[in-house]
């Protein structure tokens, strides 16, 4: 009888096994923290003074201090095949979700001439590099008057948002695009590493 519930064990282990092993993504992100540093903003700046307004913060100085990340996004094929994903020709960032509520993408206007969806193709065993920039939110640094904020998520982490079959990319999605883009259960997130932006806190 044991014999038979081992022999059991085993097959339904080595099944198990191989669907985890089938399921794997081929890809691996990995988020890359290049420079730190800040800027000095009069309150008296529009998205500043907005920011304060909405979120009653607590400022007691003319001028705030937002603190920037300049980041690198390495997008692995660690697969056998050439693969393929949609990401917007200058948008790119709308791509990702980050995994916190402290830390956001930061994009200064202009430079683009066209924002379209659009297949990146990445090469087996070859990768692609973005470069990016996040900026913390200001409540983190000038919080409201009585607010506690509870401890915050360590590591910073970002998903990119697959919607297609990687391998053999449908070029029809261009025009489903947005309607894949707001269908969360069409979505595959593959998440990155965790960098850590809250050492000095």
């Amino acid at each position: 009888m044991k014999s038979t519930f081992t022999l059991l064990l085993l097959v339904a282990l080595t099944l198990n096994l191989g669907c985890i092993q089938t399921n794997t993504v081929p890809i691996k992100i990995k988020l890359n923290l290049e420079k730190e540093y800040t800027k000095s903003i009069s309150k008296n700046d529009f998205w500043v003074k907005n920011q304060i307004e909405e979120q009653s913060l607590d400022v007691k100085t003319d001028s705030i201090i937002e603190h920037y990340y300049d980041i690198t996004i390495d997008i692995e094929n660690v697969g056998e095949k050439d693969l393929y994903i949609w990401m917007m020709s200058c948008s790119w960032y709308n791509n990702f979700k980050i995994n916190n509520n402290y830390i956001y993408f930061y994009n200064p206007k202009g430079g683009c001439d066209s924002n379209i969806p659009e297949l990146k193709k990445i090469e087996s065993k070859s990768k692609i590099t973005i470069n990016g920039t996040f900026r913390k939110n200001i409540k983190f640094d000038y919080p409201e008057k009585n607010s506690i904020y509870g401890k915050q998520v360590e590591l910073t982490k970002i998903g990119l948002i697959i919607i297609d079959d990687m391998h053999k990319p449908d070029q029809n999605k261009f025009l489903d695009y947005f309607l894949y883009m707001e269908d969360k259960s069409k979505q595959k997130l593959i998440w990155s590493n965790g960098i850590n932006l809250l050492e000095n806190n």
